[in-house]
């Protein structure tokens, strides 16, 4: 007999802030970028908008942590923005767990707290402002970093992953997405053809995608893929693997 599923596993609703990203349509824009309170209204749109396959690296962060889960400890979500991962995960998860959200934006914990209301009625959520190097990863079974560590100074990075690494219990799960580039100059210019073309099917003026990246130089500093292998490596884990990549965005999974 087949093995019988869950069909709720695959049911991937975001619950997103229906608000439209106009931040960079007129007037004056974050420069440099910052994830204040304008940039947090929309930010539910932005990114669903801006990253290639969110909806699906989210669903399949969620399956994915899930999976690896062990009953008692914590999972810890860094980056968590305005608490759209952890609300889905925490819809996926039968059994009670403490769900962790780490965010250094002040205005996105409170627009994550009003999210996670209804999730709290089967797990615990702590929600945390304060930058995640800072913070401490004992007893956790998963972690999911997702688009964060690219806006952090690299030796930030690395200081950041060893103490996921030794802070994971064994068995434990990092899932980690980022946005990468080529090593190939031909590549990325490809890619980055490709990448505008998708955030101008999805509404974006030239100017505003313009803005945008503008805003961004210098703010979100991507690696290579290989250099982020390099870092996972460097870092303690061994078993690494990509279950998702498109053109720019990359997501990977790190076992200790």
């Amino acid at each position: 007999m087949s093995e019988q599923f869950d069909p709720e596993l695959f049911q991937t609703k975001l619950y997103l802030s229906p608000e439209k990203d106009k931040l960079f349509e007129t007037g004056p824009w974050p420069k440099p970028f910052v994830f204040n309170e304008d940039v947090v209204r929309v930010f539910d749109d932005m990114i669903s908008r801006s990253v290639p396959l969110y909806r699906e690296v989210l669903a399949c962060a969620a399956h994915w942590a899930r999976d690896y889960y062990q009953p008692g400890t914590i999972i810890i979500d860094i980056g968590c923005s305005t608490g759209t991962f952890l609300e889905l995960l925490g819809r996926f998860l039968k059994q009670p767990a403490t769900l962790v959200g780490i965010d250094n934006s002040q205005p996105m914990l409170e627009k994550a707290r009003q999210k996670l209301e209804r999730i709290q009625q089967t797990h615990q959520v702590e929600l945390i402002c304060e930058n995640a190097e800072n913070c401490s990863f004992e007893n956790c079974s998963v972690v999911v970093i997702n688009y964060t560590l690219q806006f952090l100074p690299l030796q930030v990075r690395q200081k950041l992953l060893r103490s996921i690494y030794e802070g994971l219990n064994p068995g434990g799960l990092l899932f980690l997405s980022e946005k990468v580039k080529s090593a190939c100059p031909q590549f990325q210019e490809t890619i980055t053809r490709h990448y505008e073309a998708f955030k101008a099917h999805n509404g974006y003026a030239k100017t505003e995608i313009e803005r945008k990246k503008e805003a961004l130089e210098n703010v979100l500093v991507p690696l290579t893929e290989t250099q982020q292998i390099q870092m996972l490596q460097e870092s303690g884990f061994s078993q690494i693997d990509s279950p998702i990549k498109l053109h720019n965005f990359i997501s990977l999974v790190a076992l200790k």
